[in-house]
């Protein structure tokens, strides 16, 4: 099942693969931290894989203290700062304004990842971007935090341009231990015990010209390339799609719209990899019956809703054409000590 609703998780790709990649060039061994971690060895290849939140802080903290490095995640936010993010690039290329930025930021993180909240806010006096974890670690988040206020200060500085103002800017984080000495002034940081970091600067600056020299032209979303799309993309759209299977017949265009792509582009990105939504769709419900009927005693009646099927009759339908049994056969196999051993050799339905 997908673990998308869950706070406790974040996908690969947000921050734990770039951070991995640096390391080994720094001769890491990203493998043993991973181990020592207790994260998978997918975790930096997959980049939608969805992993333990607090195993990745726990991570990337191993990382710099095993270079003997503290500001190591900074300096790779500073980098990706000049070059922008996968899950960003979208953000970057339709907005003409901070202000424009900050809020698809808002909406897009949101899109990608439930461990962290990010809130946009505005008076008089100030403007705020809030980021939020929504669980609480036990270990230490100084690389976490680091890589917030590196890339977004950074992003902010590069995008106004001469409107930026160092002197008018307030960062709030739990610590600034991580972060490089004269990135910026004493009187711009402060300490607080907040769960996650706030960047102020005057409300001004929202509606300022905002423009960011990414290489946007040749990667228009991090996810996907001109020429259509590789394992990774393909194994975004089945990622989006499993988390959001339960909407009833979710329709190519709805889909799309839930990427950030035009249909046709879905079609043909999934032409290229010799699929198409149909399928895909169809192999997504397949799968997550099959987990829920073998792993769960949720009712066949709301695994038919989960799975995006108007009830247990559609459900059977469908089951039949997959599997030649019915969903209850298919349990009662599946869980039954003897099905194991009797294998092909039970009669088809």
């Amino acid at each position: 099942m997908s673990k998308r609703s869950d706070p406790r998780f974040t996908r690969a790709m947000m921050a734990l693969i770039p951070l991995a990649a640096a390391f080994r060039r720094r001769g890491g061994d990203a493998e043993a931290v991973l181990a020592r971690n207790n994260l998978p060895l997918d975790a930096l290849t997959e980049p939608t894989l969805l992993i333990e939140a607090s195993a990745c802080y726990a991570a990337i903290e191993d990382m710099a203290e095993s270079l003997g490095d503290r500001y190591f995640a900074a300096q790779v936010a500073l980098e990706a700062a000049e070059t922008g993010t996968p899950a960003l690039r979208t953000a970057a290329s339709h907005a003409t304004t901070l202000g424009g930025f900050l809020a698809r930021v808002v909406i897009e993180v949101a899109a990608q990842v439930d461990n962290v909240r990010y809130r946009l806010s505005t008076t008089s006096e100030a403007a705020s971007l809030e980021v939020s974890r929504t669980i609480r670690v036990s270990g230490p988040t100084t690389q976490v935090d680091a890589i917030g206020v590196a890339f977004y200060v950074s992003v902010i500085k590069r995008g106004l341009g001469p409107t930026f103002d160092p002197d008018r800017i307030i960062v709030t984080v739990p610590t600034t231990e991580g972060i490089p000495k004269g990135f910026l002034s004493k009187r711009a940081l402060m300490r607080s015990e907040i769960n996650g970091l706030r960047i102020s600067f005057p409300p001004q600056w929202l509606w300022a010209p905002f423009s960011l020299d990414w290489d946007l032209a040749e990667t228009p979303r991090g996810e996907f390339d001109r020429a259509g799309a590789g394992g990774a993309t393909l194994s975004y759209f089945r990622s989006v799609l499993t988390d959001n299977i339960a909407r009833h017949d979710l329709p190519l265009n709805r889909f799309a719209a839930i990427c950030g792509l035009h249909p046709r582009r879905v079609q043909r990105i999934l032409a290229a990899q010799g699929t198409c939504y149909r399928q895909m769709k169809d192999e997504i419900r397949r799968s997550v019956t099959v987990d829920l009927l073998s792993n769960t005693s949720t009712p066949i009646a709301q695994i038919a809703l989960q799975v995006g099927l108007s009830g247990p009759s559609a459900l059977d339908r469908a089951f039949r054409q997959w599997t030649g049994k019915t969903p209850t056969r298919f349990r009662s196999e599946s869980t039954s000590p003897k099905s194991a051993s009797k294998g092909s050799r039970s009669r088809p339905e």
